[in-house]
């Protein structure tokens, strides 16, 4: 458990914090699995650094001027470190922390700002069949709970996969979306097959941009803020390696 990576952008005056504590979830494809660097940094390696101490993590962050830190990685809840560290970093550097989550445990504490829930699936087969969990509704109602939370900024975003989580499913989700309020930002991410890091054969192939837009459509038709990401998209700040 701990820190393994960790980048800065200037432009947005934010750090990355990748933690290695584990997932509770199993997902098909994982990108930590395959890409556990940030892939917006040149020539982003595909192994793990060694595991950072707290003392280590504040050591490499003092020379940065920031006001953001994203913790994600694998899973921030699973991680006996992303509470300390997040606590220290509200301290020492006053930072609007941010988590992504998968939202099957909910956090609260004061030293949280943000989190960005990812929605996999709202149908129980094709949540089961992408995370091993048998209960969507104990996201979904975690979901609720952060909305509910005023001190929480809460954000939503979901993989499309073609013929898997495709368009219907991403349909289904941001009427769940909707059904809490409109005005909570949507990002849908074009998945990455796994065939793209080590040539190891995908079931599932990446969507086209014009799937993509589509997908985005439809959200559209209930959320107010609906942004997608997908492969080709140009990287608008720089993102460097700190560690």
């Amino acid at each position: 458990m701990g820190v393994y990576h960790i980048t800065y952008t200037r432009g947005l005056s934010e750090v990355c914090l990748y933690l290695d504590g584990g997932c509770n979830f199993s997902c098909h494809g994982c990108i930590t699995d395959y890409h556990p660097e940030d892939c917006h940094i040149e020539e982003p390696k595909r192994t793990k650094n060694k595991i950072l101490n707290i003392e280590e993590v504040i050591a490499y962050l003092k020379p940065l001027s920031f006001e953001k830190a994203i913790f994600l990685g694998k899973e921030p809840t699973e991680d006996r470190y992303f509470l300390p560290l997040a606590k220290i970093l509200k301290e020492k550097f006053s930072t609007h922390n941010i988590f992504l989550a998968n939202g099957w445990e909910y956090i609260e504490d004061k030293a949280l700002d943000e989190v960005c829930v990812s929605i996999k699936a709202v149908t129980p087969e094709i949540f089961r069949g992408f995370t091993g969990k048998d209960t969507p509704g104990r996201v979904l109602e975690n979901f609720k709970r952060y909305k509910g939370n005023p001190d929480i900024v809460l954000r939503a975003e979901s993989i499309f996969i073609p013929d898997f989580i495709d368009i219907d499913e991403i349909e289904k989700i941001a009427q769940f979306i909707v059904s809490i309020d409109s005005n909570i930002p949507y990002r849908i991410d074009g998945y990455i097959p796994t065939d793209t890091y080590f040539g190891m054969k995908d079931r599932f192939r990446r969507p086209t941009e014009e799937e993509m837009k589509a997908a985005k459509m439809i959200a559209e038709k209930y959320l107010k803020s609906v942004s997608i990401l997908h492969y080709g998209v140009n990287v608008k700040y720089k993102v460097e390696r700190i560690y």
